[in-house]
C-alpha cells in the first residue's frame, strides 16, 4: 500500500468521515459525508448531509477555532494574538500526535534517516504549515491559512482546499451565494471520494468585521478527510517529495498532489488535489 492511501485509510478510522452516495447506508457510529452528484443547480448542495460522531468531533472543534484568526485579504498584515497562538498550538498538538500524522512521521524518519522526538516533530510541522512569510505583495502568508481557510485575491478566493470549511460556508444561507459542480461519469471521477466544484460565497474578514463576495472558478476536494489527515498528506508531499509520487490514485483515477513552497523552500505555500488531465486547469 502506498503511503498516501495508508494515511487516508488510517484517517478514516480515526477523525476522517467516509464519503457515501445517497443510496448507501449511513453509519452513524463512524460518521459520513453524503455526496449528491445527481443534480447540479445554484441551490443544490453537493455535500448533502454530514454526520460527525462524538468520538471524532474534537478534531473539527479544534480547527474551527482557527477559522477566524486570519485577515481575509492576502495583502493585509496579520494581527497575531496570544489567544490565537494558543488555539493554533492546541490544534497542532492534537494533529502532530494523531495516527495519520504519526504515519507521516515514521515514514519521513525512515526515508530521511532522521529522528524527530515529539517536540522536534511539533516544531517541524509548525515551521512547515504556520510560519508566516511575505511573497510579492502577499503579507504574512502561511500554508495553513491558504489551504485550510482560503484568502482573498482581488475578487477571487484562493486556497480554500479543505472540504469541511466549504461545507460550513454552504450551511449558512447568508454566506452561500451560488454553486455549480461538475457531475462526473464513472469513467473519469472518484466520486464520492473526490468532488470538483465552482462557487461564489460571502467570505468573512473577521478582523475587519465585513464580508466580501468572492468566486472560486474550480476546486477539487478530497471529501471526508480530517484536518490532520490533509496535513499529513501535505507534510509527506513537502518533506518527502524525493521519495513519493506526485499522484494519488483513488478508485484507479490519478489526482495530482500539487505543491508550491515558500520562496525560501522552508514552508508550504499551497497544497491541493487536482484532476490534472488535459483541459483541466489548476485550482490554486
Amino acid at each position: 500500500m502506498d503511503i498516501y492511501k495508508q494515511i487516508w485509510e488510517c484517517d478514516t478510522k480515526h477523525s476522517g468521515l467516509r464519503p457515501i452516495s445517497p443510496l448507501e447506508n449511513r453509519n452513524y457510529s463512524e460518521g459520513y459525508v453524503m455526496v449528491d452528484t445527481q443534480v447540479c443547480s445554484p441551490d443544490h448542495r453537493i455535500l448533502r448531509e454530514v454526520h460527525i460522531p462524538d468520538k471524532k468531533r474534537k478534531s473539527y472543534e479544534l480547527i474551527e477555532k482557527l477559522f477566524d484568526n486570519y485577515t481575509l485579504n492576502q495583502k493585509s498584515k496579520e494581527i497575531n494574538t496570544a489567544y490565537e497562538f494558543k488555539e493554533a498550538s492546541e490544534f497542532l498538538m492534537m494533529a502532530s500526535l494523531s495516527p495519520p500524522v504519526q504515519i507521516a512521521r515514521k515514514f519521513l524518519m525512515e526515508k530521511l534517516n532522521k529522528n524527530f522526538d515529539d517536540q522536534q516533530w511539533y516544531h517541524q510541522l509548525h515551521h512547515l504549515w504556520f510560519r508566516q512569510f511575505n511573497w510579492d505583495n502577499g503579507r504574512d502568508l502561511s500554508g495553513f491559512e491558504h489551504v485550510f481557510i482560503g484568502e482573498q485575491q482581488r475578487r477571487k478566493l484562493v486556497g480554500h482546499h479543505f472540504w469541511y470549511k466549504y461545507w460550513l460556508a454552504d450551511q449558512d444561507h447568508a454566506d452561500h451565494v451560488d454553486m455549480t459542480c461538475e457531475v462526473p461519469s464513472d469513467q473519469n471521477s472518484a466520486s464520492p471520494y473526490v468532488i470538483t466544484v465552482s462557487y461564489q460565497l460571502k467570505a468573512t474578514d473577521h478582523h475587519k468585521k465585513k464580508s466580501v463576495e468572492l468566486s472560486k472558478k474550480r476546486c477539487t476536494f478530497l471529501v471526508g478527510i480530517s484536518a490532520e489527515g490533509l496535513l499529513a498528506l501535505g507534510t509527506i508531499r513537502a518533506l518527502g517529495k524525493e521519495y513519493v509520487p506526485e499522484y494519488f490514485y483513488i478508485k484507479e483515477i490519478p489526482y495530482k498532489l500539487e505543491l508550491i513552497m515558500s520562496p525560501d523552500g522552508q514552508s508550504i505555500r499551497t497544497f491541493y488535489l487536482s484532476n490534472h488531465s488535459p483541459g483541466h486547469g489548476l485550482n490554486i
